[in-house]
């Protein structure tokens, strides 16, 4: 029975070890990084709800160019993108090694001088589709490209990592001193 217990004290030290301190590299995506959006043709049509034929079919041909244009900028940088990725892992490696992170911004600085060329080229189609869409949509359809937009933006932007929440709790209460119909008397 003891052996049992200790067997299962063990296990569950283990994974409580491993989840605490194995903290996982940022997966980096200079794609992200970039903009490089590809929209779902149906999804589109749905979201910013165009019921007129000759309007569907525009806006359909509308994005699908754009996607065929995004797509030419992705394989064109592939190259670049790869170089990005890299030399982000490298110096994110470098900098948990020696502990000093202040090269990490110079490293940032490095990645926005290659990726603004691709960001340019990217916002000149972006900036050509919206004039597309604005000549085509009514203003209320407009408007839900818009919000569509925004939230596929949105999205593309890196979530902070989570912590484990640790429960706090007032000194007084810790130690079983607790106010109101929680103190005990003996």
């Amino acid at each position: 029975m003891k052996q049992i217990k200790y067997s299962i004290l063990i296990v569950v030290g283990f994974t409580i070890n491993t989840a605490i301190f194995s903290q996982q590299e940022p997966k980096v995506n200079p794609e992200n990084m970039v903009g490089i959006m590809m929209y779902d043709s149906d999804e589109v049509i749905k979201k910013i709800k165009v019921k007129k034929e000759p309007k569907r079919t525009n806006v359909l041909k509308s994005i699908s160019v754009y996607n065929n244009k995004i797509n030419e900028i992705k394989i064109f940088n592939y190259l670049t993108f790869n170089n990005v990725k890299t030399f982000i892992s490298k110096k994110i490696n470098e900098a948990k090694l020696t502990g000093d992170y202040r090269s990490m911004r110079d490293a940032q600085l490095k990645v926005q001088e290659m990726l603004d060329p691709i960001r340019s080229k990217i916002k000149v189609q972006d900036s050509i589709l919206n004039e597309n869409l604005e000549k085509e949509l009514t203003p209320k359809e407009y408007k839900n490209w818009t919000k569509y937009r925004k939230s596929q933006i949105q999205k593309l932007k890196p979530k902070t990592p989570q912590r484990p929440k640790t429960q706090y709790l007032p000194q007084n209460q810790r130690r079983g001193y607790g106010r109101g119909t929680n103190r005990r008397r003996y």
